[in-house]
């Protein structure tokens, strides 16, 4: 296997919080920048993209949540019903950061008082730092791989054998836009909160490993601890065998 590199950029954390009487909001996101003074360099327009991307799904969580507050409350106080306190938070991680690939979740939740609703949503951010285009499911396996019956069947196979944490005769077909993101040793295949299983269970994943799913897999995506290098390592050492 080839060496995998290592993308060098900068992960900015960000945090933006407020309490009020009855909203508040606690949300962790990434940004991603260039290093200055190194010659591994990502088109700035893709990753301010990627910036305002995130930073919109962000914001259009918390303000639909904060409408949401408003409408229900100012019903509450007409109706003579005790007003809900709603609660919203975000948080991020970066799984996948080698070979010019990007892999980002943001994870979503907000809550509506004791017995209010429920929001728990986990986006992902799948990105080619080489061309800006999103990196669809189909990209992570090679080209003759009917990859939608490989991971179907597996993850079918999964359900199978733990039925009683599923909803009665799930079967999956994935579509070709399904979750997913990427991780050193493998995919996360995940649904929707309440699609496969009730929601008391929270968001369903899979995890399909490169090493089971090898001779399936683009190499591209196939990273481990065993052959990551940083770019600029693996440039001095070429230079040197010259």
């Amino acid at each position: 296997m080839d060496n995998c590199i290592y993308n060098l950029i900068y992960i900015k954390f960000n945090q933006e919080f407020n309490n009020s009487n009855f909203f508040s909001y606690n949300l962790q996101y990434p940004s991603f920048y260039n290093f200055k003074n190194t010659y591994f360099y990502v088109n700035s327009v893709i990753l301010n993209n990627l910036n305002s991307t995130i930073k919109l799904d962000v914001e259009s969580f918390k303000e639909g949540l904060k409408k949401e507050e408003e409408e229900y409350n100012k019903s509450a106080i007409q109706n003579a019903l005790p007003k809900r306190n709603y609660k919203v938070f975000s948080d991020y991680a970066v799984t996948f950061n080698k070979n010019h690939v990007l892999s980002v979740i943001l994870s979503l939740m907000g809550f509506g008082g004791d017995f209010g609703p429920e929001y728990n949503d986990l986006y992902n951010y799948n990105i080619d730092l080489l061309t800006g285009n999103n990196i669809y499911l189909k990209d992570i396996f090679n080209k003759n791989i009917n990859y939608i019956k490989v991971v179907s069947n597996y993850i079918n196979y999964k359900i199978s054998q733990n039925k009683d944490l599923y909803y009665k005769d799930v079967v999956i077909e994935i579509p070709e836009d399904q979750a997913f993101y990427i991780t050193d040793d493998g995919i996360v295949i995940y649904f929707g909160l309440d699609e496969l299983s009730p929601s008391k269970m929270g968001i369903p994943k899979f995890k399909m490993s490169f090493s089971r799913f090898a001779p399936y897999i683009n190499p591209r995506f196939y990273c481990d601890s065993t052959n990551v290098v940083y770019e600029d390592s693996l440039k001095r050492s070429k230079q040197l065998k010259k």
